[in-house]
């Protein structure tokens, strides 16, 4: 498409230039005539040289006619059907025109110029066209069009191989890169190291991120698998064995005793399974990548409390909220901040006793853009020597070992918190036995 524009834009200055030379040889012609131009007696004579019209005739094969008139427009000698002069160039002047036509069948191209003529007695004004056909114009341009459009040509082809060549030299690496990475297997996710040109640097970097992305997403999908195998295996052969015994058992009362540790087994396993489900959700190789928003820490907090209300009151025990009523925001992820609250107070509920109190605790603290999360009992506490490892994982006091208890809460809040870039503090209330439950969020601007 460029090259057909260029061409169109050569073929036109090619005729421009060849008019430009060609009508300095008409307009010379012209001239010769005009100045063999008498007035004798009134009347207009010419007395036309030869040599006027040979200066066209004589480099080509074209023809040429000539045509004098009175500058009212009487025919004095020459051609007498000469195309006229164009309406837009009337009335002639000192000036030459130039323009097309067409005579006898062919195109020509015409100059045509006014002069005066003077007697003693008289000056009237006439007018002499010289017309010429085409052919070496129309020669001349189309050899400079065949020209340029032959350099163009070349120019194109010479590109052509340039651009195969540089690419072909330039795709080495990449084609390099391929057999590599045709070479891996499926869980070889390391990092593409390779030698790689500037332009496709950003790509390899964002296909190692994606690696990157891939490889933490398959160590959360192993570890929940090897997880889960390991857990379960146990609490699932129990029911097996239950409900087998269920089955030959004849006696009522030993049916019921069978169905409700059926029941009870199966809320364990049900319970294990949500928090192995937690625990890799709150994994941070689980969610590499993942953006925070900004959320208000205050309304997921009151209202994770209030739907906890009614299993506290089953147990027995005062479930209540203290502290911030306005907004409170940060930058995290809502669904984790509510899978960390729900378990540090559902850890409270099931290891408090009947007529305990738990208290999850908003504040703002003072001098600083942060805000405290806190989860406090009067229940029989954690041992000191315990409290470090109480966040591990399956970790559990031998001698507080309850029913519904998995080894897994406090390890995915210790995950959760580390997610959010802050950390979970326990210590022990003053005055009294339990626990208290503590984590710093920084605050999130308007423009976070």
């Amino acid at each position: 498409m460029i090259s057909s524009l260029m061409l169109l834009e050569v073929r036109s200055n090619a005729i421009k230039s060849t008019n430009q030379a060609f009508d300095r040889a008409l307009l010379s012609s012209a001239l010769a005539i005009a100045d063999r131009v008498v007035l004798i007696g009134g009347k207009i004579e010419v007395d036309v040289p030869y040599v006027a019209l040979e200066m066209l005739t004589s480099a080509a094969e074209d023809r040429v006619f000539y045509q004098v008139s009175t500058g009212q427009g009487e025919f004095i000698t020459g051609y007498e059907d000469l195309p006229p002069v164009p309406e837009q160039f009337l009335p002639l002047h000192e000036e030459p025109v130039f323009y097309d036509a067409v005579y006898n069948g062919e195109p020509v191209r015409i100059g045509a110029i006014s002069r005066y003529v003077a007697s003693v007695r008289k000056a009237t004004r006439f007018h002499v066209l010289v017309a010429e056909t085409m052919g070496t114009r129309t020669s001349l341009s189309e050899d400079i069009l065949a020209s340029a459009a032959a350099r163009q040509i070349l120019l194109i082809m010479l590109a052509a191989i340039i651009v195969w060549f540089g690419i072909g030299q330039g795709l080495k690496p990449l084609t390099r890169l391929e057999e590599a990475l045709n070479r891996r297997s499926p869980t070889d996710l390391r990092p593409i190291l390779h030698d790689v040109p500037t332009e496709v640097r950003h790509l390899v970097g964002a296909i190692n991120q994606l690696f990157g992305r891939l490889e933490n997403s398959l160590k959360t999908m192993q570890r929940f698998t090897a997880d889960a195998a390991h857990q379960l295996r146990t609490p699932l052969a129990a029911l097996r064995t239950q409900a087998e015994l269920g089955q030959r058992e004849k006696d009522s009362e030993k049916m019921r005793q069978i169905m409700a540790t059926i029941a009870a087994s199966t809320r364990q396993t049900s319970h294990l399974a949500n928090q192995l489900l937690a625990s890799a959700r709150a994994a941070p190789e689980g969610l590499a990548g993942r953006p925070f928003e900004r959320i208000d820490l205050c309304e997921i907090t009151r209202s994770v409390t209030s739907a906890k209300v009614p299993a506290a009151i089953e147990s027995g025990i005062d479930l209540g909220y203290e502290g911030l009523t306005e907004p409170a925001f940060i930058l995290g992820d809502a669904t984790l901040i509510e899978e960390l609250l729900k378990n540090l107070v559902h850890n409270a509920l099931i290891y408090c006793p009947d007529g305990s109190a738990v208290t999850v605790r908003l504040e703002k603290i003072d001098h600083q853009d942060a805000v405290r999360l806190t989860v406090e009992d009067n229940g029989p506490g954690i041992p000191v020597e315990h409290h470090k490892d109480v966040f591990k994982r399956f970790y559990r006091i031998n001698d507080n070992k309850q029913e519904d208890g998995c080894g897994l809460g406090l390890s995915i809040v210790k995950e959760i918190a580390m997610r959010h870039e802050t950390k979970v503090k326990l210590s022990e209330p003053q005055g009294h036995s339990g626990c208290i439950f503590s984590i710093r969020f920084e605050t999130a601007a308007a423009s976070d």
